[in-house]
């Protein structure tokens, strides 16, 4: 066996060199069946003097939703959105390929690379054909990174990386013509995403030696810091511009038309009045309330200028555009600083107690917010905990009362608001222990 893995390692420092002439840049996708081997990524047990678990492959391939996110294309969901968006099919065309797998072009597929296999390995850490030999002799992360790895243990290319495809870039972008034909509402929050994936890491004492320390409240705030700076993109990008009457909807907060997503006779903090579309700012709440404790003269410009806009989008294009811009420089300003910050305690408990506080508020009784509220507590709290911040008992404790923060949701898009006003209170006595 010893002899087998040296002599795989020969070859593919020999292929690596004889393509390293001919390649694209970016490098080859091999497929996943080059890390899904029982002595690499899809062991069952941990292999020897191996710095992680081995099991990589199986948690992916038994339990990441990213794995059959080309299989969706085939059920009837798919089918019938295609027909209405005047398409043969959904399973070939680019529009869906290019979030629902690892699409690349046809000079970037290695002899076993499989469209079908969705949103495999390389899909997130790139082409492996310029960075495996290295990875399998033994380098180091970041020699790995040098020779083509993609950073997705750092919280800003891990943002850049799973945004690209939840919320979407210049190249590919979800509007409201998809959305029309049926494609279900995307929400997304960086950590809360990267532990339901489930993550496929474990952050040990190995894992900060080879790569450093990354906490939750980093990639929580570096991730929502990112997410709006995306939306001022897609706001500003010509595109996007208003065609005759109608605006691109994707930008606005779904409720504002679809009632069921709750209530929707309440005063809001925008100064809109009911029976305007209002923009979706629930990233910009959330960074607010980050940036209020590292940088509060840039969460006062976030407030002004998200202000701003959406009373812009009450008179014409080219001032929502001036205030976007505004937005997604406050927003960008953030990104290295929350990427470099160290988040105390008392940073985390104060994030707590503000997104409770928002959640209480009637002011704030909106799906979008609600959501993220949820998803920002679950950051936080699991920040506290990690560091040492609360005591194991109180963990725990933690723990059940956000169990019934998340249990106020009764579906995708419902919340009963007095069942979630009750969990917050009880997860803020909690968190007053």
């Amino acid at each position: 066996m010893t002899r087998f893995i040296f002599a795989t390692i020969a070859l593919l420092f020999a292929a690596g060199t004889a393509l390293a002439q001919t390649e694209p840049p970016l490098g080859v996708h091999l497929g996943v069946a080059s890390c899904g081997g029982s002595s690499c990524h899809g062991s069952v047990e941990r292999p020897a003097n191996s710095p992680v678990a081995g099991n990589e492959y199986l948690i992916w391939s038994q339990r990441d939703k990213h794995r059959n996110a080309y299989n969706v294309l085939l059920q009837d969901r798919a089918i019938k959105m295609a027909r209405a968006l005047g398409l043969p099919d959904a399973a070939s065309q680019k529009v869906c390929l290019d979030c629902h797998a690892d699409n690349v072009p046809a000079d970037l597929r290695g002899r076993q690379f499989q469209i079908s296999d969705g949103i495999g390995c390389e899909g997130c850490h790139g082409g492996a054909s310029r960075w495996l030999g290295s990875h399998i002799a033994g380098a180091t992360h970041q020699q790995n990174i040098a020779a083509g790895l993609y950073p997705t243990d750092q919280p800003i290319a891990r943002a850049e990386k799973c945004l690209s495809c939840h919320y979407g870039d210049a190249t590919k972008f979800l509007d409201h013509r998809i959305y029309g034909a049926g494609h279900p509402r995307l929400t997304f929050e960086l950590d809360t995403f990267t532990a339901i994936q489930p993550a496929h890491f474990t952050v040990d004492q190995g894992y900060v030696q080879r790569k450093g320390r990354v906490t939750d409240v980093q990639v929580w705030a570096v991730g929502q810091a990112i997410a709006l700076v995306r939306r001022m993109d897609a706001v500003l990008d010509p595109k996007h511009a208003p065609k005759g009457l109608w605006p691109e909807f994707s930008f606005f907060d779904c409720q504002s038309c679809h009632h069921e997503y709750g209530a929707y006779a309440k005063p809001t903090t925008t100064g809109l009045g009911p029976g305007t579309v209002k923009f979706n700012d629930a990233n910009e709440v959330m960074l607010r309330v980050a940036a209020a404790r590292v940088a509060p003269g840039v969460a006062n410009q976030l407030s002004t200028h998200m202000l701003a806009l959406h009373q812009a989008t009450q008179s014409d294009w080219g001032s929502v555009q001036r205030e976007a811009a505004a937005v997604k420089a406050a927003a960008q300003s953030l990104v290295n600083e929350f990427a470099n910050h160290d988040f105390t305690d008392a940073d985390m408990r104060a994030f707590t107690s503000a997104l409770i506080a928002m959640g209480a508020s009637n002011l704030d009784s909106e799906f979008s917010h609600d959501e993220q509220i949820t998803m920002g507590l679950e950051a936080v709290t699991t920040g506290l905990k990690s560091s040492g911040g609360v005591s194991e008992q109180q963990g725990a404790a933690i723990t059940n009362a956000m169990g019934a923060v998340y249990g106020a949701f009764t579906s995708e898009k419902g919340i009963r608001q007095d069942a979630f006003a009750k969990a917050l209170a009880d997860l803020q006595r909690t968190m007053g222990r």
